[in-house]
């Protein structure tokens, strides 16, 4: 029920920044909006339920008073709907909007050891011609793959480890004997 009540929120925004053509502004402000909420004592009192919800609604005029007005009220909605526990899904939804309307993706790629500049950049032209999207490459290191590249693709995982082609030729020795 939640995750409805967050995409509602998040599509009107979204409707709204497309009308006014500001969806990268929107973005890129609701993004430091979640930073702003991670400073501890923001969070203490944008989280606390016992402070009202006007006292609330003025301390977010304050510390967004250089934000976008709709951003503002956006959050200020969101305040006096109380729904304040829901903002980073909802935030997390729009930006789900926003990488679907600019054919994004984001992909996890996972190596033994750091990958250079070079190989990334040639990793992320060769993903994005064959996904045909724009790419937005997370490099991790995991020194148990041992070799090759694990790709992490939304719900999607491409497995060319050597750790993994090795379980793969234990299963096959196993089965065959």
């Amino acid at each position: 029920m939640a995750q409805v009540i967050a995409k509602r929120y998040a599509y009107a925004l979204f409707n709204v920044a497309k009308e006014q053509n500001k969806l990268k502004e929107y973005r890129d402000e609701l993004m430091k909006v979640m930073e702003i909420l991670q400073i501890d004592k923001v969070k203490q009192i944008f989280n606390n339920k016992s402070i009202d919800k006007t006292k609330k609604i003025k301390f977010v005029e304050q510390i967004l008073k250089d934000f976008d007005r709709e951003i503002v009220n956006f959050i200020k909605v969101i305040i006096s709907k109380q729904r304040e526990n829901m903002i980073g899904e909802i935030i997390d939804q729009f930006t789900s909007l926003y990488k679907d309307y600019f054919n994004i993706v984001d992909i996890k790629v996972i190596s033994a050891h750091p990958l250079s500049e070079d190989v990334l950049q040639k990793l992320k032209e060769r993903l994005e011609k064959k996904l045909s999207k724009s790419v937005n490459i997370e490099p991790l290191v995991d020194k148990n793959i041992l070799g090759g590249l694990k790709l992490i693709i939304g719900n999607t995982v491409i497995d060319g480890s050597i750790k993994a082609r090795l379980n793969a030729l234990l299963k096959n020795i196993k089965q065959a004997m």
